[in-house]
């Protein structure tokens, strides 16, 4: 099974989620004890941070070791620049030139497609 993972970019939103109690972990865990190996990590909201890409590091950064520690392989998390409420990267890999300049990946839609898919598909947004 995949989950996708959506969290919140904005500096203080991200850390709420993902501080003790916070419901990132919550989700993550949840998602782990059902039976998920591979997540998908939507970093959305990224037009609020002007598509920083030290941001989406730092995210990708703090999240990825403490998804490590829960049991999921590096090789099966994968990250996702987005902007849900500007549509931007999320079935197409049209970007604006900020993103552009430093992400070259696939949409989240396409990403989902990493490989093949056998079972479930489950979302747990932030």
């Amino acid at each position: 099974d995949v989950a996708i993972l959506v969290v919140d970019s904005r500096p203080g939103e991200f850390e709420s989620g993902f501080e003790a109690g916070g419901q990132t972990r919550e989700h993550a865990i949840l998602a782990r004890s059902l039976g998920v190996t591979q997540l998908g990590v939507a970093v959305n909201k990224m037009d609020a941070v002007e598509w920083s890409q030290d941001r989406f590091d730092e995210i990708a950064q703090k999240l990825g070791q403490f998804l490590k520690q829960a049991g999921y392989r590096e090789s099966d998390v994968r990250y996702i620049p987005c902007s849900g409420l500007m549509g931007v990267n999320l079935a197409r890999s049209v970007q604006p030139d900020e993103l552009n300049s430093w992400y070259r990946g696939p949409s989240l839609v396409q990403r989902i497609g990493w490989r093949e898919l056998r079972g479930s598909v489950w979302f747990f947004f932030l």
